[in-house]
């Protein structure tokens, strides 16, 4: 019963998060909900018994990427959502993108029920568990194996970007700001 309630506040953080994200104006609370279904998607890692993966995700996505983004928006002119306004054509093709998703979940969720006894992995079969598939330990191999110095370089990469456009933003926020002082 307690593993069930958990399930579902992950699961419900998780879409909550990204639904909100999606939504939400402010781009500041877009990131903090972006933060919400990250760690709901780690404990949703964590039911999987992919511990890894889940101190991954807090790590890397919550740790990093997050505080990245928060601090790309900090720097946003504007934060509130309050100059620009979306035009019609975009709302539209947001609405037809958000039915098609609907529609994907709907079908997914009719293959769920219809084999989902298939799905779940036999514990009397090892050749089907999860690590015999590829879990954590495959992933860590990699992680720290040969693409190790490739993982490194695209981090270095996206905060030297990250760097470049908060110059860019601060070099043409001077002469607005001047302009109304």
């Amino acid at each position: 019963m307690i593993e069930q309630l958990l399930f579902l506040v992950c699961a419900g953080a998780a879409m909550a998060g990204a639904v909100g994200a999606a939504v939400v104006r402010n781009l500041f609370h877009a990131a903090l909900l972006l933060g919400l279904c990250l760690l709901g998607t780690a404990g949703l890692y964590l039911f999987l018994q992919q511990s890894y993966l889940a101190c991954l995700q807090v790590v890397v996505y919550l740790g990093g990427v997050l505080v990245l983004v928060l601090f790309a928006t900090l720097f946003s002119a504007d934060v509130r959502g309050a100059v620009q306004r979306t035009p019609v054509w975009l709302r539209a093709v947001g609405g037809l993108g958000a039915l098609l998703a609907a529609g994907i979940a709907v079908q997914l969720a009719r293959a769920v029920v219809a084999h989902g006894k298939n799905l779940l992995p036999s514990r009397r079969d090892p050749e089907n568990t999860p690590d015999a598939i590829g879990g954590a330990d495959a992933i860590g191999d990699l992680l720290v194996g040969s693409w190790l110095v490739p993982f490194l370089l695209a981090g270095f990469l996206l905060t030297v970007a990250l760097v470049a456009a908060v110059a860019t933003v601060r070099r043409f926020r001077r002469p607005l700001e001047a302009s109304r002082g």
